[in-house]
């Protein structure tokens, strides 16, 4: 999904995910095969630390299956609707052709067109 490096620290940072869970022993198969790319040698002659972990949930939804992943969760959303942008809070009820189905206290059902999200992230909720 999503690479950070340090040049610094000599430190990257991979972060990846998928429609279903990625196990530790997948991370670990993705750090072997970067590794034994050569790529890290190539760009880091010196050496770096590798780490390959899955996206946290502070960090916004970007890709659509992200979206069914997390269908039965809140949201937070930053829109665009005619130019201007909103916000709003809204469990995700289904995802399907680009189309969010949402729904909230405030505007019962609603649905929104995944072009039009500026920003999405998961709201962590404890039970």
């Amino acid at each position: 999904m999503d690479i950070k490096e340090d040049p610094h620290r000599r430190l990257v940072r991979c972060f990846v995910d998928a429609e279903e869970s990625i196990s530790i022993d997948e991370t670990t198969e993705i750090a072997k095969s970067i590794q034994n790319s050569g790529l890290l040698d190539e760009y880091y002659p010196d050496g770096a630390s590798l780490e390959v972990t899955t996206i946290g949930l502070s960090e916004p939804l970007e890709q659509p299956f992200q979206y069914r992943k997390n269908v039965g969760r809140m949201l937070n959303l930053t829109y665009d609707k005619n130019g201007n942008q909103k916000h709003t809070e809204a469990e995700l009820v289904g995802f399907s052709d680009g189309i969010l189905y949402l729904k909230n206290k405030y505007k019962g059902q609603f649905q929104l067109v995944l072009e039009n999200i500026l920003q999405a992230k998961v709201i962590v909720q404890f039970n």
